[in-house]
């Protein structure tokens, strides 16, 4: 029986032999942590993204909180996309600001930038921009533009967005700040893992301390109250290996992606992305929007039974309507659109033949789904 495809999956480029014996030397080295490999992967990492600087950390939501904090956000808004993983609203909480929950723009699933504007005032620190399932729209350089007139900041939120570019500018170095995760469903993964990219000095410092239990770099004494967020050596060994095939990763990606731009085409079944032909996108997985006339879990269930590959979807509740926040507002957008999201995958284990595959019989599905709820 085929393998089952599922939404995410780590691919290592039959280097674990190679990895493996870097470990061991790691571990025989005896030196685990803050060693020669985090030094590499973050000058690789700067270098890769157009950076000066980069600073790894133990995960991307840690990546986020830190690097809040060294904006000083205490007490002051930060206007961050309902549609993301809660790490980004988490993040701003533990840093000591206040989240402002923005909608989304339906032609990209980014944030809305007219909704961002309206809600820049006096108490405003900044913006958080989520590359969503690794859609890079030239919206984020309006939004750079905008921060900058307002004085207030721009971060990225590039957990899905590792080497994606909006003409010469590439994703890590557009903002005042960029974060990255290395999680396990992630472009480039340690199974976890994130790095924090920046073209400012100041920043870059305190980063450096803050994830090193607010140590100065100069002498014992500590200087902030941080703590220990470092990445490991053997996170960092993997990581490189998987860098150094991002470009690989990223054309395989984009080619699945095509796939499905060219056959999921039936503008009764589905609603597609806009993508702009400027701006290289990174595709962690492919968006969708189904018609209200087909049933996603139906499609889900059927795509797995009888097809074997998984359709997926995320951030549901969006994060306007967690429990741990559950703000009394609304986001029409996102709230309609969150419900008809399907997402489906683009990592290396599908193969192009496999990709045509998963048209046909998503449209096949969606086909007979469609007329079973048109005829009720």
């Amino acid at each position: 029986m085929k393998k089952m495809i599922t939404g995410a999956e780590p691919y290592f480029f039959k280097q674990e032999n190679n990895i493996l014996k870097k470990i061991k030397q790691i571990l025989i080295s005896g030196k685990l942590a803050q060693g020669p490999n985090v030094k590499k992967l973050e000058k690789k990492i700067s270098k890769t993204f157009k950076s000066k600087y980069a600073i790894a950390v133990n995960s991307g939501g840690t990546a986020l909180e830190i690097c809040l904090e060294a904006f000083s956000i205490k007490g002051k808004e930060i206007i961050i996309p309902t549609q993301t993983f809660i790490a980004s609203a988490n993040a701003v909480v533990r840093a000591g600001g206040i989240p402002v929950f923005c909608d989304i723009d339906p032609t990209t699933g980014c944030i809305d930038i007219d909704d961002a504007k309206k809600k820049i005032n006096k108490k405003t620190a900044g913006i958080i921009f989520v590359y969503m399932f690794g859609i890079v729209p030239k919206s984020v350089i309006t939004l750079k533009e905008i921060c900058k007139k307002k004085n207030i900041f721009l971060l990225e939120d590039a957990a899905h967005g590792h080497g994606g570019s909006v003409g010469k500018y590439n994703v890590g170095s557009i903002g005042d700040a960029a974060c990255f995760s290395f999680y396990a469903t992630k472009i480039l993964t340690g199974g976890e893992g994130g790095i924090i990219t920046t073209n400012n000095l100041n920043i870059k410092k305190k980063c450096s301390s803050l994830m090193n239990h607010g140590r100065s770099p100069h002498n014992p004494l500590f200087i902030y109250s941080g703590n220990n967020f470092r990445l490991t050596e053997i996170q960092a060994v993997i990581i490189l290996s998987q860098l150094r095939y991002l470009k690989k990763t990223l054309l395989h990606r984009n080619k699945i992606a095509k796939i499905y731009q060219k056959y999921l085409n039936n503008s009764l079944f589905y609603t597609k992305v806009v993508l702009d032909k400027r701006c290289k996108n990174t595709f962690w997985r492919y968006p969708l929007y189904l018609s209200k006339q087909i049933s996603r879990s139906s499609l889900q269930t059927l795509c797995a039974k009888k097809h074997n590959f998984r359709v997926t979807w995320m951030y549901e509740p969006l994060c306007h309507q967690q429990p741990v926040f559950k703000k009394n507002i609304k986001l029409p957008k996102a709230e309609k659109l969150i419900k008809r999201l399907i997402n489906l995958p683009t990592h290396f284990l599908v193969k192009p033949s496999d990709a045509i595959q998963i048209c046909k019989n998503i449209n096949l599905v969606c086909s007979n789904l469609y007329a079973k709820n048109k005829n009720i």
